[in-house]
């Protein structure tokens, strides 16, 4: 059979194919020779006085799959020795660590798979035990945990213009949560820390000096105080911004109270066709498409309360998107807060007092136009990551293997 192009395919520049031992329709065994001769000795470096003393056994690897094939590789297991300082060993391959079973492009790879997905899921695709496939991931963790942290970082520092975010999310609803701490100009996570507590936040800058020397121009963070006093101790001269779709929450969240309102005075027909079609009223009227629209229409003839309120939030949205510049936003919002005073329900009034305590952050959205937008998406990457690994008790691993989930992208190259 022609050989040729074997050693192409197979990626193994140090080898030369003798023959093909067997196909079946599960494996490929292939024999293999080293190209060179000799080696340099291991302790003196010498390469001149190092002699051959024969051969082991053939040694057995597996390599890359071919063609959906479990591939086998045979190599001679050659003795050598240095008649200079008498040191005895074994022929070393570089495509393979010593008394190791598998190629290094095969551990890699196997890695790989089980960084975005499980090692069980890793294994049945590479057809190999899961314990296996457990331990190359288990031993790659750390060394792409460090890479990628280092490659982050050091991009958040060179940075011109940074733009960080930080926010919570869940380990476990209403008891336990994290703070993740996000480049979002360049689309990486930086760090992550337990907790979300001011004094807990306060220790994770005290413990990383790294993280103060970052000059951020603007920070995106929700409406919790603690996170923001945390970043006007840490970055006093940064831009603290109200992240938008935190406060456009608290604006459908009223929405929704003066509907539940209006709902309970209608007749059971029109209550339960508002019920039906409540969500109708959050997103905003120029992307719902025709049918959508005239249902939305309905709804906010059942009450002249819900239409305005409706109104009122569309107004929201509009001066999001519409302000120009930071001083016409600053009045903008005051008509706006005012439009606001104008509706009477104790949700609304309850919104208004939360925008106006916070009214200097939610303006600095027009200093630079961020948004948490990606780090929500992320979260959902984190809760999948956290339904995948729920048997992790390691902090460092859990850790780990989360910026490496969220940081994959880096990971390339």
């Amino acid at each position: 059979m022609q050989t040729q192009y074997i050693n192409e395919m197979l990626n193994l520049p140090e080898l030369k194919i003798n023959q093909i031992l067997s196909i079946n329709a599960d494996e490929l065994h292939i024999e293999a020779v080293p190209l060179d001769n000799k080696q340099c000795c291991p302790c003196c470096g010498s390469d001149q006085a190092v002699i051959r003393k024969g051969s082991n056994d053939m040694r057995i690897v597996r390599h890359l799959s071919v063609f959906e094939k479990k591939t086998y590789l045979h190599v001679p297991s050659t003795r050598l020795l240095c008649t200079r300082c008498k040191a005895g060993f074994v022929w070393m391959y570089e495509f393979v660590g010593p008394k190791q079973r598998y190629s290094r492009l095969f551990r890699s790879h196997t890695a790989e798979q089980a960084f975005g997905s499980t090692a069980a899921h890793s294994a049945r695709m590479q057809q190999a035990p899961v314990s296996t496939v457990q331990r190359i991931h288990n031993e790659a963790v750390p060394v792409e945990y460090e890479r990628v942290c280092e490659q982050v970082w050091e991009e958040a520092k060179e940075t011109t213009d940074l733009v960080l975010g930080a926010d919570d999310f869940a380990i476990k609803k209403g008891h336990a949560y994290n703070t993740g701490i996000h480049n979002l100009k360049g689309e990486t996570m930086l760090d992550l820390l337990p907790g979300r507590k001011l004094e807990e936040l306060r220790s994770y800058a005290q413990d990383h000096p790294d993280f103060l020397l970052l000059n951020p121009k603007a920070v995106v963070l929700d409406l919790a105080r603690a996170y923001h006093t945390w970043i006007s101790e840490c970055f006093p001269n940064a831009i603290r911004i109200a992240d938008r779709f935190h406060v456009h929450g608290y604006v459908i969240e009223s929405v929704q109270e003066v509907r539940k309102t209006v709902q309970n005075t209608l007749s059971s027909r029109a209550k339960a066709y508002l019920k039906a079609n409540h969500r109708l009223l959050n997103p905003p009227a120029e992307s719902l498409g025709e049918e959508s629209k005239k249902r939305l229409e309905t709804l906010q003839n059942y009450s002249p309360l819900l239409r305005s309120v409706w109104e009122w939030k569309e107004a929201f949205t509009t001066w999001y998107d519409c302000s120009p510049d930071l001083a016409i936003a600053r009045l903008g919002f005051e008509r706006w807060c005012e439009q606001g005073d104008r509706i009477d329900h104790a949700a609304v009034r309850s919104a208004l007092k939360t925008m106006r305590n916070w009214k200097e952050e939610i303006v600095n959205y027009h200093h630079c136009r961020w948004t948490n937008a990606t780090v929500e998406g992320r979260h959902n990457r984190i809760k999948a990551f956290q339904r995948r690994h729920y048997f992790i008790r390691s902090r460092s691993r859990y850790k780990a293997g989360i910026l490496i989930d969220c940081n994959r992208h880096r990971m390339l190259g």
